[in-house]
């Protein structure tokens, strides 16, 4: 079955009824409590991309290693770029492991960019994370229609030349294509109110821009016949290193001139390896959260999975939840100097 195929808005695993039965104040164990439960996965973005494709196929072979194979279901919930979802994840969800999340791997960055901001209402260093399915290195594509594709020859085109579509100022497409911006010295337009890749894409065939920023794994998936053809091409990548698969593209902190501007790329680019991770709100039962992981873990490297990806021609690159935890702590933990320097470069007040 092809990705287009990904179109409804609740993918549902299997159908299932829910009977429970608890005795007042006894919790159930892990290995009993997910007997005819139904697990929701909230996905931060909209159906048609990358989160779309990864999350219902880890979600066929999750089941199969969770005591009573609970049924496992999507729910989409986009709005701002993730924060919709994040907050939803931090205040709302269910504590009892019967809701998980692929939140946006930049969920830990925009929450230090804007903290003691109003609107802001999770801890990414807060939430569970049960392992991440692959990296996020996002690769800088620049579309056919431009005159030019190198950075140096668009560099002497008058300014906007370069435009981007991109869901909103906390969203990591704008994030991303500033950074290009200031680390290459390019002047790059960029236009928000785009959610989703999938109208992004859309928008880049109309015309509306020329230039798109996203994850590498998720153009390799869903557009690697534009690659092929020529149709995008990647000229940089914020990431922390260069990818195996793209060893002559270089990194934004690579392009970054100097040592200040360095740091400040390398504070965006620690979201990279937070990647596809999912997680479940603070306060779940530490017996789940063990559980789920342990059927994350076991799902990732199940003989079908990984027949699946290959299939799709979906990049894995598997982290264990203890692994993300610390990457946010990181992240979270930054110096307010970096912090405030990023923030001014971003146009965040």
């Amino acid at each position: 079955m092809g990705f287009k195929r990904f179109r409804s808005l609740i993918a549902a695993i299997g159908i299932g009824i829910i009977t429970v039965v608890t005795i007042p104040g006894q919790p159930l164990k892990a290995a009993t409590f997910f007997k005819d439960k139904v697990i929701t996965i909230v996905i931060a973005f909209g159906p048609g991309g990358g989160y779309h494709l990864y999350s219902t196929t880890l979600a066929k072979r999750m089941k199969q290693y969770i005591p009573d194979m609970p049924h496992i279901i999507l729910q989409f919930m986009p709005g701002a770029g993730g924060l919709k979802a994040a907050n939803y994840m931090y205040k709302v969800a269910p504590k009892d492991g019967t809701y998980m999340a692929l939140l946006s791997q930049t969920a830990a960055l925009v929450q230090r960019l804007n903290t003691g901001k109003t609107g802001y209402r999770y801890d990414a260093s807060k939430f569970n994370y049960i392992g991440r399915l692959v990296s996020m290195d996002a690769a800088h594509m620049l579309y056919k229609s431009l005159p030019s594709r190198d950075l140096g020859a668009l560099k002497k085109r008058k300014p906007g030349t370069v435009i981007a579509c991109t869901a909103g100022k906390a969203a990591q497409g704008y994030i991303n294509a500033r950074a290009l911006s200031v680390a290459s010295g390019l002047d790059i337009k960029i236009l928000t109110g785009y959610q989703g890749s999938a109208r992004q894409n859309i928008a880049m065939q109309r015309g509306e821009c020329n230039y798109q920023p996203g994850a590498w794994n998720s153009w390799k998936a869903r557009r690697g016949d534009w690659i092929k053809k020529g149709l995008i091409k990647p000229v940089a990548l914020t990431a922390l290193k260069r990818h195996p698969d793209l060893p002559n593209v270089p990194t934004i902190v690579e392009l970054a001139k100097t040592p200040e501007m360095k740091k400040i790329m390398t504070f965006i680019a620690g979201y990279a390896p937070v990647g596809r991770a999912y997680t479940t709100p603070p306060g779940t039962p530490a017996d789940r959260v063990a559980m789920l992981r342990s059927a994350f873990d076991k799902a990732v490297v199940d003989k079908n999975f990984l027949a699946e990806t290959k299939k799709r021609n979906m990049l894995i690159g598997t982290a264990k939840g203890a692994y993300v935890q610390k990457i946010v702590d990181g992240i979270v933990s930054t110096p307010d100097g970096v912090v405030n320097a990023t923030k001014k470069m971003l146009g965040y007040k």
